[in-house]
């Protein structure tokens, strides 16, 4: 197999090694076979050389929260859910190729309509599109009078678990529940589903290997979904400070999606009267993140429809007091433990996927740097490079 060499100003290879300047990649194939010093690596006479000058080479980042058809570019975009699937299709190519421009190599899919992200997974396997790596969930299974844009109703155990074994059928990598709504408002935080559903779902899925996720911004159902095991708590808005302390005492992890309610470019998609609930609820949100980001769990991070704006989820998590370093952790190592693919992505180690990004500028001293990715390698393939003046 060819080889090639990736070149660089610096490599930080997410392993927590310290970074190498004047570092470089050793790529066979799909697979990265060496790190270090461009001099110290054994090459073949006819070892390709990528020069990225300047940039600083990273693992691709992983989006742990996305919807391929979700895009909070559009006006009214949650109801844009409703149009017709050839459209949610049509924008769900779309928005794969913004992601992988903007460094996501790998994009963890939590619910879209009728199946459409398991024919984009497909198809970009087959390399009939562009788009990252897709881990996707299928429907979301929420309760008929429960939140859920790309989800679908289904009621009692045992419509639940059919629903479950359908999407397992169909090709779910993960199952995809939506316990709670989105806002807190001024009563309690309820959950739609009840307990012995959760559960059930929870049961059918891990019977056979496969991880759970839901969508829950706090309340009972948040210490349900914990104590029955569920792998990923997704948002967690209005997490509390005991519920913090049963995470860390847990095997569930986080996925954090903060510019819901801190990106105006977002809020103000939505209509006038939404909008402004996520503008009421910031501050309580973001005193609820730091606390996160203070107890020192581990937390993946995702845009939630936001593509191509990975870099500013991030961003808002070092806002609210998340170092540098554990910010790119989210976006990389610690999003292929949530995926499941720690032994495949997430670290430029050997025997890992060549998924490399090349920055201008250093994350670790400015996580906004990530706004200017130059170069993307998916599997050892350059699929973007952009060259700077």
């Amino acid at each position: 197999m060819k080889q090639r060499l990736i070149c660089g100003k610096m490599v930080i290879d997410g392993a927590g090694n310290p970074p190498i300047e004047g570092g470089a990649i050793l790529v066979e194939g799909e697979k990265i076979i060496a790190v270090g010093k461009p001099d110290e690596l054994e090459k073949t006479p006819d070892t390709e050389v990528i020069d990225c000058g300047d940039q600083v080479m990273l693992p691709g980042l992983i989006d742990c929260h996305n919807h391929l058809s979700l895009d909070t570019r559009l006006d009214n975009y949650l109801h844009r859910m409703r149009d017709s699937i050839p459209e949610l299709t049509l924008r769900a190519v779309e928005t794969m190729a913004v992601d992988l421009k903007a460094g996501v190599t790998t994009s963890r899919c939590i619910g879209d309509k009728e199946f459409l992200d398991i024919s984009c997974k497909k198809s970009v396997e087959e390399g009939r599109l562009k788009g990252p790596r897709l881990i996707v969930a299928t429907r979301g299974i929420r309760a008929s009078h429960g939140h859920g844009y790309v989800g679908y109703p289904f009621n009692g155990p045992e419509s639940i678990r059919i629903a479950v074994r359908e999407n397992l059928l169909a090709g779910a990598d993960f199952i995809k529940l939506y316990i709670t709504g989105t806002v807190k408002g001024s009563g309690e935080i309820v959950s739609y589903l009840s307990k012995p559903e959760i559960s059930l779902a929870v049961e059918e899925a891990h019977r056979v290997g496969v991880k759970t996720a839901t969508h829950c911004i706090g309340g009972r159902g948040m210490d349900w979904a914990v104590e029955i095991g569920i792998d990923s708590i997704e948002h967690a808005y209005f997490i509390t400070d005991q519920q913090i302390d049963l995470l860390d005492r847990s095997d569930s992890r986080l996925v954090l999606t903060p510019s819901l309610f801190f990106a105006e470019e977002r809020i103000e998609t939505l209509q006038p009267e939404l909008a402004d609930v996520f503008r009421r609820e910031r501050d309580l949100v973001g005193e609820r993140m730091a606390a996160v980001i203070k107890g020192g769990l581990n937390y993946a991070v995702g845009t939630d429809g936001m593509h191509g704006g990975l870099a500013k989820e991030m961003a808002i998590l070092a806002d609210l007091g998340a170092s540098n370093s554990d910010v790119l952790k989210a976006a990389t190592v610690y999003g292929s433990q949530v995926c499941g693919l720690e032994d495949e992505i997430g670290t430029l180690e050997p025997g890992k996927s060549a998924d490399i990004i090349g920055v201008k500028g250093n994350p670790l001293e400015d996580i906004r740097s990530l706004e200017n990715i130059e170069t993307v390698i998916l599997k050892g393939r350059l699929v973007h490079q952009q060259i700077s003046e």
